[in-house]
């Protein structure tokens, strides 16, 4: 098995965890701290998620380029490359300071109207304590991009795992002496050093990396900051839709409106992350094959197949939460909670189109044409903005999710396929007619399953279960009889063979 393989093997193993831990880990967390510092501990985290974007898009950048001239064999293009990257980092890291210092200084009139003296005080702790965790993780981003370029996944996505499993069950201990927020971002800062140590080690001991500058590459500087500027505006676009609203909620509403957003967050961010498994190990192998000057026919192949594994997976959970989500919600999370299924499925269902086409923007990245998705992510968020602040006054979180999700159904749906087809030269027609067919027997279960489900209601855990897994199970024989292609039975051929021995 290759590193792609076993990347996206852990990949997927770690969604599950972080699915299972996640979702058991909430109602600890819930019952430890409470839901006005639950919510609190999600809004600043919401605030210090902005500070995360002043990567300003590095990293992907150093993937890239190392990348490149790694398939080369340019051993002094790879040093210059992270020499380059090293000094950017270190002006990101002066800048992060003081731009955190000045927002910690006017967190006081930023809240002054929905939060309580100690609820400021807290938020304060937190938010000190929050921002050296970031100024860490971004000022040694470098290594964990050379860990990627070099297709390490097995270690990169083991770190991973360990921080899945390590931090809560930290965190739970610390909790049970000191029940508060501030004690749940310190377990995080300390356990987010020693992963940081083990990345830097691994690279100059296992992996031989040279920081060395070379020269001033004015071409390399360009593509470099044309790829790097892009990534930035579409991760910082990204905050506005997956963290602004909490923001907004928390000024207009409180901390309770927050916490009731963070439980749908919580399921969305999941469901992103299904699809993000699979092409977060290919930006690399992209990389090669635009170097290499594949031919275009050979990227329309690749996204296809991988849009369809990605959706055949996104569809069962989507159709899954349609039917369920609202009783497991008052299963998982406790009364209050009922407005976040609707903000769920108001994302989720538009953001499918972007998670299923999402290789589409590594081959961006690698062909270097990244800006054109940052300008249209642009558009998207101040139509977001213009849209969630009325309507979440009026409608609270339903109203901010509302306006998040006609944004990405019109960037992400319209525009982006636009430029797919027509710039890039994928086969989007083709895409859309194989993932229509799929869709087609997708939404008739899902109908006899919802009306099923109404039909056989029931308060016991142990039935709610059972319906899942037999739901799953004819979902599943439903793709493999008649939606995989014969290439794509094999392949499920395969792995059951090799469960069965």
């Amino acid at each position: 098995m290759n590193q792609r393989k076993i990347g996206i093997f852990i990949s997927y193993l770690n969604i599950v965890l972080h699915a299972v831990i996640g979702f058991a880990y909430v109602p600890i967390l819930l019952h430890y701290i409470g839901k006005s510092e639950y919510g609190l501990y999600q809004l600043i985290g919401s605030f210090i998620a902005y500070f995360g974007i002043m990567d300003f898009g590095l990293t992907a950048a150093v993937i890239r380029f190392y990348a490149k001239y790694k398939a080369l064999g340019d051993r002094v293009g790879m040093e210059n490359v992270l020499a380059l990257a090293m000094r950017a980092y270190a002006v990101i890291t002066a800048v992060l300071l003081v731009v955190g210092g000045g927002f910690y200084f006017c967190l006081d009139k930023i809240f002054a109207d929905s939060m309580t003296i100690a609820e400021i005080a807290s938020a304060k702790q937190l938010f000190l304590l929050l921002l050296v965790n970031i100024v860490l993780t971004i000022s040694t981003m470098v290594f964990r991009a050379v860990i990627n370029a070099h297709e390490k996944f097995l270690f990169l996505k083991g770190l991973e795992t360990i921080q899945l499993v390590m931090q809560p069950l930290l965190i739970i201990l610390v909790l049970q002496q000191y029940p508060s927020a501030l004690s749940v971002a310190a377990v995080q800062t300390v356990l987010n050093v020693f992963l940081i140590g083990a990345r830097v080690y691994y690279c100059f001991c296992k992996l031989n990396v040279s920081i060395k500058y070379h020269f001033w590459d004015t071409e390399l500087f360009a593509g470099f900051k044309r790829l790097a500027l892009s990534v930035f505006v579409v991760t910082l676009i990204d905050q506005v839709f997956f963290k602004t609203n909490q923001v907004i909620l928390g000024v207009i509403s409180g901390t309770f409106a927050v916490a009731v957003y963070s439980i749908a967050s919580l399921i969305y961010m999941n469901y992103m992350a299904l699809s993000t498994a699979i092409s977060g190990v290919y930006l690399p192998h992209i990389t090669e094959m635009i170097a290499n000057q594949e031919p275009v026919q050979k990227l329309s192949a690749l996204f296809i197949q991988i849009g369809r594994w990605q959706y055949y997976l996104l569809a069962l959970v989507a159709s899954g939460f349609v039917i369920f989500g609202r009783q497991f919600i008052s299963i998982w999370a406790g009364n209050g909670f009922e407005d976040a299924y609707i903000i769920t499925l108001l994302i989720i269902i538009p953001f499918t189109i972007d998670l299923i086409q999402n290789i589409g923007l590594s081959i961006m990245q690698a062909q270097n044409r990244y800006d054109f998705r940052a300008k249209i992510y642009f558009c998207m968020g101040i139509l977001n903005l213009a849209l969630a602040i009325p309507l979440g006054i009026k409608f609270g979180g339903i109203g901010c999710a509302f306006a998040t999700g006609l944004s990405m159904f019109i960037g992400n749906g319209l525009v982006m396929n636009w430029y797919y087809a027509k710039v890039t030269g994928l086969a989007i027609k083709e895409f859309w007619r194989q993932i229509g067919r799929i869709t087609v027997g997708v939404v008739c279960l899902c109908a006899v399953g919802y009306h099923l489900n109404d039909w056989l209601y029931s308060s016991s855990k142990v039935l709610f279960v059972g319906k899942i897994l037999l739901y799953t199970i004819c979902y599943g024989v439903l793709i493999y009889k008649n939606c995989m292609n014969v290439d794509e039975q094999t392949k499920i051929a395969k792995i059951l063979n090799k469960f069965k021995r």
